[in-house]
């Protein structure tokens, strides 16, 4: 058993400093933060990059902690086996460094107070459910450690592990809900600070991309058990995604002397956006053929989303 596959709405960075604007009604804004003044907009924005921060290094835990327990699963198995422990080393916990006084429990003013509640409420959540897991680590490596496994033939160990994947599926579902709370509210701030920006029609081409990938992915992960059912749909929503890539990287790169580095951003996420349909199109023919999308698939396509954040981020930073 594995921790919950995260195939659904990685979350992106955006970093706008140097950017001028204040808040006129957007065809399409989602939110009434689309009239909030550039002031406020840019608050909005920096707990939104706060917040996948933590996020982000809490996800990096578990990703770390779920190889750990697969190993562990194993050799409580067969405890008495001389490899049975050999390559076990505990998750990795990152250090965050945050640079900014906002906090994840804390978040701004300039949201309304159902919304404050909202994140105030489900940060705490996932914080707490975080930490019960951590201790429960904790406590199964101690087990481990002591060789209590000799007294109960596992039994502790094994209901130990069982509780770490039960509230990983609570602490991803308190992450799901932020994130998509986080894409709602932060892409009407977004789109007031880039009133003016000279870069927003690539910056929207990308946030369009990285929109589009998180809406496949979702397709994918509520499909992954049952591929053939939705593999019509799967394809039609792949081609249009292929479509999307194509015209974005037609577009004339932006203007290397006027912004330096930017044009070659721009091409290099236009790339990792291309890498990734290569590696869904491989994982969505293998699924044709089994049936389903496996563990391994949909943790490599992850990486492939990942390394358009990255580019995402370079080029808007």
């Amino acid at each position: 058993m594995k921790l919950t596959i995260k195939l659904i709405a990685l979350a992106f960075v955006v970093s706008f400093a140097a950017c001028k604007g204040s808040g006129d009604k957007k065809d399409g804004a989602k939110t009434e933060y689309a009239e909030s003044n550039k002031d406020d907009a840019n608050d909005i924005v920096e707990y939104n990059n706060v917040l996948v921060s933590y996020t982000d290094k809490n996800n990096d835990y578990l990703k770390s902690l779920d190889g750990t327990l697969q190993k562990i699963s194993k050799g409580l198995e067969n405890p008495t086996d001389r490899f049975a422990w050999i390559g076990i080393t505990s998750p990795m916990s990152m250090i965050s460094i945050n640079h900014s006084k906002v906090k994840p429990e804390t978040p701004p003013a300039a949201l309304s107070s159902d919304d404050q509640k909202f994140f105030k409420d489900n940060v705490a959540g996932l914080s707490s459910t975080m930490t019960k897991i951590k201790d429960t680590y904790k406590a199964l490596n101690d087990y481990i450690k002591a060789e209590d496994w000799k007294d109960d033939k596992s039994a502790k160990g094994k209901l130990l592990v069982d509780s770490i994947y039960s509230m990983s599926k609570k602490y991803y579902a308190y992450d799901d809900k932020i994130l998509a709370k986080l894409e709602v509210i932060g892409d009407d701030a977004e789109r007031i600070i880039l009133k003016s920006h000279p870069l927003k029609e690539y910056i929207f081409a990308l946030k369009d991309d990285k929109k589009a990938v998180d809406d496949f992915n979702k397709l994918l992960a509520e499909n992954a058990g049952k591929y053939k059912a939705a593999e019509a749909k799967i394809k039609t929503a792949y081609a249009a995604l292929e479509a999307q890539n194509a015209k974005h990287k037609i577009m004339s790169p932006p203007d290397a002397k006027k912004f330096p580095g930017q044009d070659g951003s721009f091409t290099r996420f236009n790339e990792s956006f291309s890498d990734y349909l290569i590696e869904a199109r491989k994982i969505m023919r293998d699924a044709s053929a089994s049936g389903k999308i496996s563990d391994d698939d949909g943790e490599s396509l992850v990486r492939k989303q990942d390394y358009m954040r990255t580019a995402y981020n370079n080029f808007v930073d």
